[in-house]
């Protein structure tokens, strides 16, 4: 049977690129701060264990599904008996790919989520996936959107016609600036939909919502000849609950986390189909927002020739992990 109330926590961390038992290790000291103050799910940032960057470093941080940041959620789960999410750069046959992981209370791999498709510049360095974005738990039914994802209309339909109980929603948000070809009313739009997304998703659909972003900066090279970013990650992680209350968000530059008791509503969903398109999105987008989907097409199409991404990918896909073989249940093996 479902519980009526649900205790979320959400985690905002700075991530470094590479370093990847510094990140968790990191994010372990907030995980285990939720689960005492109760928490009995907690959300991660986007590819916080290997951090994230727009250029060919990014494939040094993959590991294969059974790596170490798997292994870590299980443990971690099993201990403090949570369930947690994340994503990270994973690697399988010659392919990478940015996945969610969810784990369960007894350390079992609850779900994977495969972002698709991958935002503008990433579509260079992973691919998209086929999964399907909600998965059913004791806890209810819970859909997830990979940061760019939830700005497609296609994305709120899929998890609205699901009839998700609760939206979980990892980020690596950065924020806009007024430089050219964005307009200061621009990057006010976009700033606000990032700082206020989590209030507004829950209000439209009539369920809770959790969000987890990284703070920092970002500096990276892009690929095909692009100026090079130099941009921050604002934070605004929040929960808000099916009524759209806010109750809680993390501020600018804060790393830290907080709890929400948040209400599994059935009679406060939404049964219309919301928000209504606007074209491919969820909201008017600036003119510009086309060089979007042309660098996603740009990068599918460099990805799909790259023998450096193969070969990089099979490397890694092939590291085993005996304990995770040995130990994990069937159904943390996921069918491809």
């Amino acid at each position: 049977m479902k519980p009526d109330t649900l205790t979320v926590a959400t985690v905002q961390v700075a991530c470094h690129l590479g370093d990847r038992a510094g990140n968790l290790a990191n994010a372990q000291k907030y995980v285990e701060l939720a689960a005492q103050q109760g928490a009995q799910l907690i959300l991660l940032p986007e590819m916080m264990p290997g951090g994230y960057t727009l250029n060919e470093a990014i494939w040094d941080t993959a590991e294969p599904f059974d790596g170490p940041s798997t292994q870590w959620m299980r443990e971690l789960s099993k201990r403090l008996k949570v369930y947690m999410g994340t994503s990270f750069l994973e690697a399988d046959g010659e392919d990478f790919y940015n996945t969610f992981v969810l784990t369960g209370t007894e350390g079992e791999v609850v779900a994977r989520v495969r972002k698709c498709p991958p935002a503008s510049f990433e579509a260079y360095f992973f691919a998209g996936g086929s999964d399907r974005h909600w998965f059913d738990t004791p806890i209810g039914r819970i859909g997830v959107g990979i940061c760019f994802e939830n700005a497609l209309y296609e994305r709120y339909a899929e998890l609205h016609q699901a009839g998700i109980d609760l939206y979980l929603r990892p980020f690596s948000g950065a924020s806009f600036e007024a430089k050219f070809p964005v307009r200061q009313r621009d990057a006010d739009i976009l700033n606000a939909a990032l700082r206020d997304g989590t209030t507004e998703t829950a209000k439209l659909m009539g369920i809770p919502v959790v969000m987890s972003n990284k703070v920092g900066r970002l500096v990276s090279t892009l690929p095909a000849g692009f100026p090079p970013q130099d941009i921050e990650f604002p934070g605004f992680s929040a929960i808000a609950d099916s009524d759209g209350k806010l109750l809680g968000q993390l501020g600018p530059g804060e790393q830290g986390v907080i709890l929400g008791t948040v209400h599994l509503m059935p009679e406060r969903k939404k049964k219309e189909l919301i928000p209504r398109a606007f074209g491919r999105w969820t909201a008017k987008m600036p003119w510009w927002a086309f060089i979007w989907v042309l660098t996603q097409r740009m990068g599918e199409r460099a990805y799909a020739k790259s023998a450096l991404r193969k070969s990089k990918a099979m490397v890694v896909s092939k590291t085993p992990n005996p304990a995770f073989e040995r130990d994990a249940p069937k159904a943390a093996r996921p069918s491809i």
